[in-house]
């Protein structure tokens, strides 16, 4: 019997393989706990009595970017951006300019697969609270308009 020897790159290329061999669906991130930003957004859309799906994958290359919030009736992601991977404060570090790559490739997709993104900030949601739900309203509004 010949011994198979495994190593790191022989390791990746089976993985590759199998993933690539297989149309898996995406890892459920639905049951991860919201944060308080995610939370405030998922009561203004509960007061509008909106129907909404969260973590919404969308595929992209080898994977998926997942959205906050999806409003499947509508054909609307909603994105909240905290302040602590977005901010524009001072020099910017690797990890906002990834953030800012991040969100650059999310909003092509969005507009890819045909959705609207609405994408709301920290200080929005903070300062602002009240008019979130009408930003929301209108988005609806103009999509009902192009569904119809």
């Amino acid at each position: 019997m010949s011994k198979k020897r495994y190593n790191k790159n022989n390791i990746k290329r089976m993985r590759k393989k199998l993933r690539d061999g297989q149309d898996l669906p995406p890892m459920n991130r639905k049951n991860r706990p919201m944060s308080n930003l995610e939370q405030m957004v998922a009561d203004i859309l509960d007061g509008m009595k909106v129907e909404y799906e969260r973590e919404k994958p969308l595929k992209y290359i080898n994977g998926y970017r997942y959205y906050d919030f999806c409003l499947f009736e509508y054909s609307i992601l909603i994105e909240v951006d905290g302040e602590y991977w977005h901010a524009k404060r001072g020099k910017p570090s690797y990890t906002i300019l990834m953030a800012k790559k991040n969100d650059y490739v999310k909003n092509w997709l969005a507009k890819k697969e045909g959705y609207s993104l609405i994408r709301i900030k920290e200080s929005q949601l903070k300062e602002e609270h009240s008019l979130i739900g009408e930003i929301i309203s209108e988005e609806i509004k103009k999509n009902l308009k192009k569904l119809s």
